[in-house]
C-alpha cells in the first residue's frame, strides 16, 4: 500500500490502494477526494493511553538530558557560562516541544513498519535549511501545519530507510522571511501615532529605569494592572514590549558543534542529527544580536519579573528575563487556564515549575514543587461584577477544537484520532437532547479551527442547530444563557463556577485522566450532577432540569460542591488587590 503521511495532496498517489498514517491526513473538506479511495488507516499509537503516559515519562527524562547537552554546546559555542536555569528559560519551552513532536512522529513512521503493509512513499527533496526556524514563535506557527509535519515525516523516513519512497522536489521557499517593515519609514504624525509614540517612550524611560517589579503579559485586565502596579508605587506598564529580533544567515558550521551524549536507541540517533538541523537561528547565529536588542527593549533594574505566557513564545521576552534570573532576579509565574493542578500528566505546568521562582496558582498547590502559591485570581474576580445568567436563555455548549498532530502532552485528547473521540461524543450529546432543548441549544465552536473544519462537520450533521465562531466575548453568550455545557477539562467551568452560572460538564475520563489529590472534588462534581462520564448522560440531566436551571443550580448540595471545588482550582477573594500587593511587597525584599 502506498503510504500517505499528511493532508498534502501534492504527495499522495490515488491509483493504488492507500494506507493513511493518521486521521490528520483526511480533511473533512477534502472527504470528495478521500471517501472514494481505496484505504486503510493505521491506528494511532498514543491512542493506548497508557503508552501514552509511560512515554511521556521517558520523554520528560530525555528532554531533560537534551537541555543539560545543548546548554554545554550554547555555552562553549557562544563563550559564555550561563547556569541551566537560563537555557531553561530561554531555549527549553522549544527544546521541550520539539522533543515530543518529532517522537510522535517518528512512532508513527516506526508504526507504518510494523505494519508491513508499506510498499512506497513519497517524501520531499527539500533544500538545506529550508524549515529551519527562525524563532520559537515561527516554529509554533508551524507544527500544526501539514507542509512542516510532511517535512518532518520525510527525514524519519529518510534518516530510517526502511520504506521505499520517491522524491518530489518541493519548490517554494518557507524559510526565506520577508524583510520586516521600516517603522520610521514615510511616517506620518496622526493622533494615534503620536500617541504611541509617547506611549513607547514613556514605557521605554521612565518604567524602563524606574520599576522593579514588571509585569509582562501578566493575564490582569488592564484597569486591574493599572490599580495593581499603583498600589506598589510605581508607574503602569501596561503594554506588552514589542521587539522584533533580526533575521540570520545560517552557519552549518556552528551547527555541526552540537553534540549530544551518546544515544541509547534509534530515536536518541534521529533526534541527535535532526536537533542540528532544527534549533531556531535566534538561539544560535542571531543569539549576540537578539540578546542584545532583547535587553534594551525591557527595563533595566527589575527585581521582580512577574507573567503568564510570555516564557513561551515571545523569545526577546525569554533573552531578557533568562539573563536577569542568572543574576539574582526573581522570576514569578501565573497559571493562565484550567487544567493546571488536576492533569496527570502535563509538560507546560512541569516546565514552568521549575523555571520559576515563585508560581502562582489559582487554589492548588503541587506535591513536588515547594515554589506553589495561591492567590486569588484576579481576572475571574473581576469577571463576577459584569456576568450573570439569564433564566430564560439559552443553552450555551463551548467546544474545544485541537491541532491534528499531536505538539504538547498533557492527559487530554491527542491528534485528530483523540479529537474524532471527543467530537463523535459531542454530536451523541446533541443526538440525545430533547426537540426543545435543541431549539434553545447554541454551539460556541472553538475560536481557532486548526483545519478541523468545525463548522462543515456541524452543519453537516446538525443542519438545524445554531453555531457560532469564538470569536466574540463569551461573557456576552454567558450573560445570555440560562445553561452552560462544558466539554473539557479547562477553563469554562471554571470561569462559570466563579460566575455561579447552572453548567453541565461532560468528557471522557480515559481521556483527561486526572491526579490523585485533584480526584476527590471531580468525584464531589459526579456524585451531585454536574460532571458526567459520557454525553447520553448529560443530555438526560439537561432534559431534566433545563425549564428551571436556577432551582437546580441553587441547591445547598451542589452550591456546596461548586465552591468547595472553586476553592481548589478558582479562588477568588473581594481582597485580591491587597493580597497580591502585599504578597509581591515581601517577594521584592
Amino acid at each position: 500500500m502506498f503510504l500517505v503521511t499528511t493532508a498534502d495532496q501534492r504527495f499522495w498517489k490515488t491509483d493504488k490502494p492507500i494506507l493513511f498514517l493518521g486521521e490528520w491526513c483526511k480533511l473533512f473538506s477534502q472527504r470528495g477526494i478521500w471517501e472514494n479511495l481505496s484505504y486503510e488507516i493505521l491506528p494511532y499509537h498514543w491512542d493506548d493511553r497508557r503508552k501514552l503516559h509511560q512515554d511521556y515519562l521517558y520523554l520528560n527524562k530525555l528532554y531533560e538530558q537534551t537541555l543539560c547537552d545543548l546548554s554545554k554546546c550554547l555555552n562553549q559555542i557562544h563563550c559564555v557560562n550561563h547556569t541551566l536555569r537560563y537555557w531553561r528559560i530561554l531555549i527549553g519551552p522549544w527544546l521541550l516541544f520539539f522533543v515530543q513532536i518529532l517522537y510522535d512522529r517518528y512512532r508513527s513512521i516506526v508504526k507504518a513498519v510494523e505494519s508491513q503493509k508499506v510498499t512506497d512513499t513519497i517524501i520531499g527533496g527539500y533544500e538545506q535549511g529550508q524549515w529551519l526556524p527562525k524563532d520559537s514563535s515561527e516554529f509554533m506557527r508551524w507544527f500544526t501545519d501539514d507542509a512542516y509535519n510532511h517535512y518532518l515525516y520525510s527525514r524519519i523516513i529518510e534518516h530510517l530507510d526502511k520504506i521505499p519512497f520517491s522524491v518530489l522536489k518541493v519548490k517554494g521557499n518557507s524559510g526565506a522571511y520577508p524583510k520586516h517593515r521600516d517603522y520610521n519609514s514615510g511616517f506620518s504624525f496622526t493622533f494615534k501615532k503620536v500617541l504611541k509614540y509617547f506611549i513607547r517612550f514613556y514605557e521605554k524611560f521612565t518604567c524602563r529605569y524606574f520599576n522593579r517589579i514588571v509585569f509582562v503579559i501578566a493575564d490582569f485586565f488592564p484597569r486591574d494592572l493599572l490599580r495593581l502596579q499603583f498600589s506598589l508605587g510605581q508607574f503602569p506598564f501596561l503594554f506588552p514590549v514589542k521587539v522584533t529580533l533580526p533575521n540570520s544567515n545560517i552557519k552549518w558550521d556552528l551547527r555541526n558543534k552540537i553534540i549530544c551524549k551518546q544515544p541509547n536507541n534509534e530515536f536518541e540517533q534521529l533526534l541527535n542529527k535532526i536537533l542540528r538541523e532544527q534549533i531556531p537561528m535566534v538561539y544560535l547565529e542571531g543569539y549576540n544580536r537578539a540578546e542584545q536588542i532583547s535587553l534594551n527593549a525591557y527595563p533595566a533594574h527589575p527585581k521582580i519579573i512577574l507573567t503568564a505566557t510570555a516564557h513561551y513564545g515571545v523569545d526577546a521576552f525569554k533573552f531578557w528575563a533568562a539573563y536577569h534570573v542568572d543574576r539574582g532576579v526573581k522570576l514569578a509565574g501565573v497559571q493562565h487556564g484550567g487544567l493546571y493542578g488536576s492533569a496527570l500528566w502535563h509538560s507546560q505546568e512541569e516546565h514552568e515549575l521549575k523555571v520559576c521562582d515563585r508560581f502562582y496558582t489559582w487554589g492548588w498547590s503541587s506535591k513536588t514543587h515547594n515554589n506553589t502559591k495561591s492567590l486569588p485570581v484576579a481576572r475571574l474576580n473581576t469577571l463576577k461584577q459584569s456576568v450573570s445568567p439569564n433564566k430564560k436563555g439559552r443553552i450555551l455548549m463551548v467546544l474545544s477544537a485541537m491541532p491534528r498532530y499531536s505538539y504538547h502532552l498533557y492527559s487530554g485528547c491527542v491528534a485528530s484520532s483523540g479529537y474524532n473521540v471527543y467530537l463523535d461524543e459531542q454530536f451523541k450529546f446533541v443526538e440525545n437532547l430533547s426537540d426543545r432543548n435543541k431549539e434553545l441549544l447554541l454551539v460556541r465552536l472553538y475560536q481557532v479551527d486548526f483545519a478541523c473544519d468545525q463548522q462543515k462537520r456541524w452543519s453537516y450533521k446538525f443542519p438545524d442547530v445554531e453555531c457560532c465562531t469564538g470569536c466574540q466575548s463569551i461573557d456576552k453568550r454567558f450573560n445570555e444563557s440560562r445553561l452552560v455545557i462544558c466539554t473539557y477539562n479547562a477553563t469554562t467551568f471554571l470561569e462559570t463556577f466563579t460566575l455561579n452560572i447552572p453548567t453541565i460538564i461532560f468528557w471522557n475520563p480515559h481521556q483527561w485522566e486526572l491526579r490523585p489529590d485533584a480526584q476527590p472534588y471531580y468525584d464531589e462534581l459526579r456524585r451531585v450532577g454536574i460532571l458526567h462520564d459520557t454525553p447520553e448522560s448529560a443530555a438526560k440531566k439537561v432534559n431534566e432540569i433545563c425549564e428551571d436551571t436556577i432551582s437546580w443550580w441553587q441547591q445547598p448540595e451542589i452550591q456546596t460542591a461548586k465552591n468547595q471545588f472553586c476553592h481548589q482550582f478558582a479562588y477568588t477573594s473581594d481582597d485580591w488587590m491587597k493580597r497580591w500587593s502585599d504578597e509581591l511587597k515581601i517577594l521584592k525584599v
